[in-house]
């Protein structure tokens, strides 16, 4: 009987894992049910696929707040998406399955109580929410054919907790760029504070820390998001006297302390902090902003020909202030600039051979990318307007 079970249980995870027939040119959701201790834990999964070759099309994950709001965090990327050619996954954690929003989302179920650490309650990774993330991914892949390796992951408010531990934490996933908006409070590598505020406590082995800093993880931070009684903001005298009393500024001390720790550790640092000029606690507006990371590694658009002319492509200056800026490539070559939005609409198109002066002045201020084709290859370079 025990067989039987059994062959019935693989049976019908086959069937789950193989009858999504996920299609271009579609939004929806679907349900995911992980395997193993989380099996009773399914997530409904939100998505959005532009027109194209899904087989190649980059994926990236949204990590929704308190709010548990898959769609909506899927909705952000949906314009953006269609103009730049990935797909987007907002996997849902709900309350009735992930009741806990500190212990069972925010912390990921690390512990069985994260504001009590203790080994006798440490949990096996495979228990930990992160550990749906990786096969949830295999799990898209194979259902499209996929032949991507990584995936891109961009969480705000409680989501960008969520990921940024994931980084801490599964260092060695497939997740290739981590972008985290707005996050409310921080695991931060600090021997002296323990879990979940620092690292004392917190069973996270110094390997995995030097593993996550070399990881490419974005600290996004809205420079108006300084409000201290913003709803569903943490305060204890632990957090508040450690990483202050404000996002803005607990994002600032993160990655300060993340890098003088990686510093003294001799360990790559491949951590960087970006702040958003009048932006607060906005997650369209921070998605918006977050484009530009997304697809530094998920499109591969700085990833060249070796040895190609577009190795030696400049902008300059960059920030743009003059209203001109300078784009050349290396020898005498033909090519085609094109300057886009941050919703990846084209906002200037130009051929050229040899050095050409740009004119952007009649642009607004703000982000753009300016992607640069020969023959040989496309590069797109974040573009910043003064």
């Amino acid at each position: 009987m025990k067989r039987v079970c059994l062959a019935f249980s693989a049976l019908c995870f086959v069937f789950n894992f193989y009858s999504q027939n996920l299609t271009s040119n579609s939004t929806g959701s679907f349900i995911y049910t992980p395997v193993g201790p989380l099996s009773s834990q399914p997530v409904e999964v939100f998505y959005h696929i532009p027109n194209g070759d899904m087989t190649t099309m980059p994926i990236v994950m949204s990590f929704h707040g308190g709010s548990r709001n898959g769609s909506d965090y899927r909705n952000y990327w949906i314009a953006m998406a269609d103009a730049n050619d990935f797909m987007v996954f907002a996997p849902e954690f709900t309350t009735s399955n992930y009741p806990g929003l500190g212990d069972n989302y925010l912390m990921a179920n690390i512990f069985d109580d994260g504001d009590n650490p203790s080994p006798s309650t440490f949990n096996n990774p495979d228990e930990w929410t992160f550990s749906i993330l990786d096969p949830l991914f295999d799990y898209i892949k194979a259902d499209i054919n996929g032949t991507q390796q990584r995936y891109n992951g961009w969480g705000h408010s409680g989501g960008a907790q969520f990921l940024h531990r994931f980084v801490l934490y599964m260092p060695n996933s497939n997740l290739d760029v981590a972008v985290c908006s707005n996050a409310g409070w921080y695991t931060v590598p600090e021997n002296g504070v323990s879990f979940p505020y620092g690292i004392l406590n917190g069973q996270l082995p110094n390997s995995d820390l030097i593993s996550a800093f070399s990881k490419k993880l974005i600290v996004h931070l809205g420079q108006n998001d300084i409000d201290p009684n913003s709803p569903g903001l943490r305060h204890n005298t632990t957090v508040d006297n450690q990483q202050g009393l404000f996002r803005l500024e607990r994002g600032q001390y993160f990655f300060s302390t993340s890098q003088t720790k990686a510093q003294n550790q001799n360990a790559t640092f491949n951590w960087e902090k970006h702040e958003v000029p009048n932006v607060g606690h906005d997650p369209q507006q921070m998605a918006n902003d977050a484009l530009p990371y997304i697809l530094m590694n998920t499109l591969s658009i700085n990833q060249t020909v070796m040895n190609s002319p577009l190795e030696t492509v400049s902008l300059f200056p960059n920030p743009v202030q003059t209203g001109v800026v300078s784009i050349s490539v290396k020898s005498d070559l033909a090519f085609d600039v094109q300057v886009f939005n941050v919703l990846g609409q084209p906002v200037i198109g130009q051929s050229a051979k040899g050095p050409v002066e740009l004119d952007v002045s009649h642009l607004k201020s703000g982000i753009y990318l300016a992607k640069i084709s020969t023959n040989y290859k496309a590069i797109t370079k974040k573009l910043v307007i003064e």
